[in-house]
């Protein structure tokens, strides 16, 4: 980490537009979000080889990579943006990050089902400090014309994170195993750490401190007011049954698409991080650009966005593995899962003082999480299994199509939030 970079945080606080310093400290928080998703990630990338080594059932498993994780990351994550205003948001994204990174590294260690299931909480807490925090400091150093460009590209953590994951675990899989990628993954954390704790923050604002229950009644008052926001928070929160599927696609490749575990791995890395990338940075320019150029609602292009990538993950699931319309149904399930994070944490936050900011964000991650990603994976789990017992032929294809026909819901939400009045902060 540089110098500049150092002083361009200092200067957190400015609403101008973002300088070549500003992009600098974007790209900065961008690469711990990729370490973060990647860390997140590794279990999912490694599916077939942990559930062999640990001895894992399916159920097992879904809890590992879902609930265990995401239940604990939804709450962390709104404590996290509370505790970030009264301590200092760089301070609490540097704890958050050595906790995530030593965890991970024991989990590597993991010799069966509890010692696996007992990390995973440690990462999550950790990993929960980031969003909450590396957002808000985005929020507060860029104009309104950038936001959503400008938090898509801090998003594109998530498909280079995810991305990077499944490539790592094809790529350095078979030279070091999956316990010594954790490990090695790790020890970068480390290294990550003493770059970030050199970055100064503004100080947090004293003069109003904040409580959880104060934040969260002022923000409930917002959404009865302001039903945009509850909409569009509603959509993203939906949009994520989609996601809550990403953890099983190496397995659901391998045993239902005619992948090799390693092949899959590699696949689903090359174009997550591909389409992945075009969704968040792409949606969050083109956004903007309609915002700007046509006084276009970002509402409105994230719903032409998201009804014509739906029938993609219909076609993702029953086409062919191997087939270009297989492939052409993967770019559009990863569009899916990507496009939304700019744009709409930009509708929302639009909405929003800056007292509330962070606490919406952390509300948001807690239920998408809870109700989403947790108990969607789990549930994705237990049918599957139920499945095989029946002796289905399709024990993960028709689960993870009952998560994206929830997901699809996130359409009717983002419309809602279209036709309501675009107001702006009091």
């Amino acid at each position: 980490m540089t110098s500049e970079t150092v002083t361009v945080s200092a200067s957190i606080g400015s609403g101008d537009p973002p300088a070549r310093t500003a992009w600098g400290l974007i790209l900065f928080l961008l690469a711990l979000h990729v370490l973060n998703q990647i860390d997140r990630q590794l279990v999912a990338a490694f599916a077939a080889d942990i559930m062999r080594d640990l001895g894992l059932s399916r159920s097992q498993f879904a809890l590992i990579a879902g609930l265990a994780f995401s239940g604990v990351y939804a709450f962390a994550a709104l404590f996290a943006g509370v505790l970030a205003d009264r301590l200092g948001r760089v301070r609490v994204l540097s704890g958050g990050l050595g906790i995530w990174s030593l965890f991970t590294a024991l989990a590597g260690l993991a010799q069966g089902f509890w010692t696996m299931l007992a990390a995973r909480p440690f990462v999550a807490a950790g990993e929960a400090t980031l969003v909450p925090t590396a957002s808000n400091i985005i929020l507060a150093r860029v104009g309104d014309s950038h936001k959503a460009a400008a938090l898509g590209l801090f998003f594109a953590g998530i498909p280079l994170g995810i991305g990077g994951g499944f490539l790592i675990a094809g790529l350095l899989g078979p030279v070091l195993g999956w316990r010594g990628t954790f490990l090695l993954m790790g020890a970068l954390g480390v290294i990550a750490l003493a770059a970030l704790m050199r970055l100064k923050d503004a100080p947090p604002d004293l003069s109003h401190r904040p409580t959880l229950a104060g934040n969260l009644t002022a923000l409930f008052a917002v959404f009865r007011a302001k039903r945009r926001a509850l909409w569009a928070s509603l959509a993203i929160i939906f949009a994520h049954f989609h996601t809550a599927t990403s953890p099983f696609v190496q397995l659901w490749l391998t045993s239902e698409k005619g992948y090799a575990p390693a092949a899959a791995a590699q696949l689903y890395g090359l174009m997550f991080v591909t389409f992945g990338l075009l969704g968040t940075f792409g949606a969050g320019l083109l956004g903007d650009w309609a915002k700007r150029r046509f006084g276009f609602d970002r509402a409105a292009t994230m719903f032409a966005l998201l009804l014509i990538l739906a029938p993609l993950l219909v076609i993702y699931r029953l086409a062919p593995g191997g087939t270009p319309l297989f492939l052409l149904g993967m770019a559009g399930s990863i569009l899916f899962m990507t496009v939304i994070y700019g744009p709409i944490f930009a509708i929302i936050e639009e909405l929003l003082p800056p007292q509330l900011k962070a606490t919406s964000t952390g509300l948001n991650i807690l239920v998408l999480n809870i109700l989403a990603i947790g108990g969607g994976a789990l549930l994705i789990g237990v049918v599957s299994e139920r499945l095989v017992v029946a002796g289905s032929a399709r024990s993960w294809t028709l689960p993870l199509l009952g998560a994206d026909g929830l997901a699809l819901l996130a359409v009717l939400f983002i419309f809602a939030a279209m036709r309501s009045p675009r107001q702006i902060a009091d």
